[in-house]
């Protein structure tokens, strides 16, 4: 996952040319560290249909507040530069994946 800033949020996220999640974390947040072998798992299967970054939200206090995003960690969806959804809270893959679905249709196809 690349780590994106404020200064680089609105140009690498809302402009990619695939979907994008951006995870939303804090250094302190023990719940983000869980999720992040999960997530990088996933980066991998969907290399090339997917791209994920990562935000630390005291790093990037205008594109948390951009995205609305009110607690960690948060997973934001965006295609088009449009976005689809928000999930909060860790999660398991399977449930990562269902969230995917329905955020990015078609995206793991």
């Amino acid at each position: 996952m690349k780590a994106i800033t404020d200064s680089t949020a609105v140009a690498d996220v809302m402009q990619a040319s695939t979907p994008v999640v951006v995870k939303f974390e804090a250094r302190w947040c023990q719940p983000c560290k869980a999720m992040t072998p999960t997530l990088e798992a996933i980066e991998k299967e969907l290399e090339g249909k997917v791209t994920f970054f990562k935000a630390d939200v005291e790093h990037c206090p205008s594109a948390t507040q951009l995205f609305k995003v009110g607690q960690v960690p948060t997973l934001v969806a965006i295609k088009d530069g449009v976005v689809t959804s928000l999930k909060t809270g860790a999660a398991p893959k399977q449930e990562i994946l269902k969230w995917l679905d329905l955020a990015l249709p078609g995206a793991r196809d």
